[in-house]
């Protein structure tokens, strides 16, 4: 077997921290590729849209309240449905025991450095 393989087993992961980190990326992967869409699209809606419907949406502030108000309800669908599956997931990593997970060690070896540094003397 070879030695630089580390088995370790996933037993439970933090439901409301996974959740977060989801929800953080999520958000700002939606940032980065939907903003642009919307203010274009709301760009052009302006534009086209007709006399009833203009005046509404000049109320509303067009799509730049849309705009928000779907970044902060996407964002709590998100943290809710990823706080369900990862309490789901918990219950059945404690049903069967866990789950294993093998790493393999690379790079600098921290315990080979140690043992080389005991026998040596500073000056």
């Amino acid at each position: 077997m070879n030695s630089n393989i580390l088995k370790l087993k996933l037993k439970r992961v933090d439901p409301v921290k996974y959740a977060l980190i989801t929800t953080a990326l999520t958000l700002t992967i939606m940032l980065i590729v939907f903003v642009p869409f919307l203010l274009i699209f709301s760009a052009i809606g302006i534009g086209a849209g007709s006399e009833s419907f203009g005046a509404g949406a000049a109320i509303l502030g067009g799509g730049i309240i849309g705009m928000l108000f779907g970044i902060i309800f996407y964002g709590v669908i998100i943290f809710v449905v990823t706080l369900i599956a990862t309490s789901l997931l918990n219950f059945i990593l404690k049903k069967t025991g866990g789950l294993d997970i093998d790493f393999e060690k690379v790079g600098f070896d921290f315990e080979a450095q140690q043992q080389s540094n005991q026998g040596r003397i500073e000056q």
